[in-house]
């Protein structure tokens, strides 16, 4: 798959919107060729996303438009609704696909899944049961005495070494 994905990103000398039209073509072809049946494509500021569906394989890839450096590629099985489509979509977008804006908590949440996003999820949950916040504190409370009683017992096993 890494064979496609590197055919898919050869770079050109051309730029803007002729680089664009000319690499949408070249991934298209080459996904055909390799017998997907759907294939979209959002062009947008700086990075362009592909994904492309052969059976029940789903490939989709977000790469650096001016580079034509892989940022994130992905394969995985095709959703059931996805299964079976065909034709091409090219769209062009506003936003990029991904952001290395560390305060942009929505594109955290499409890397990693532990950000404060979720971490809001999870207070939102709590408020709805005030019960389990008060357990919540209770168990940090007692975790923190629990880590001074290991701290005592230290302190004990050295006396009893003297």
């Amino acid at each position: 798959m890494k064979r496609i994905t590197l055919a898919l990103l050869a770079s050109t000398s051309l730029t803007g919107a002729a680089m664009a039209a000319t690499m949408n073509e070249q991934i298209v072809e080459t996904l055909q060729s390799r017998g997907f049946g759907f294939i979209e494509i959002k062009n947008g500021p700086s990075q362009t996303k592909v994904e492309a569906i052969n059976g029940a394989q789903k490939l989709e890839l977000i790469y650096d438009n001016a580079t034509g450096q892989i940022l994130k590629q992905e394969q995985e099985r095709a959703e059931a609704d996805e299964i079976g489509r065909a034709g091409v979509e090219i769209q062009a977008r506003n936003e990029n696909f991904l952001d290395d804006d560390e305060d942009d908590d929505d594109d955290d949440d499409d890397r990693d899944d532990r950000d404060d996003d979720d971490d809001d999820n999870d207070d939102r949950d709590d408020d709805d049961n005030d019960s389990d916040d008060d357990d919540d504190d209770d168990d940090d409370d007692d975790d923190d005495s629990d880590d001074d009683d290991d701290d005592d017992d230290d302190d004990d096993d050295d006396e009893d070494d003297d």
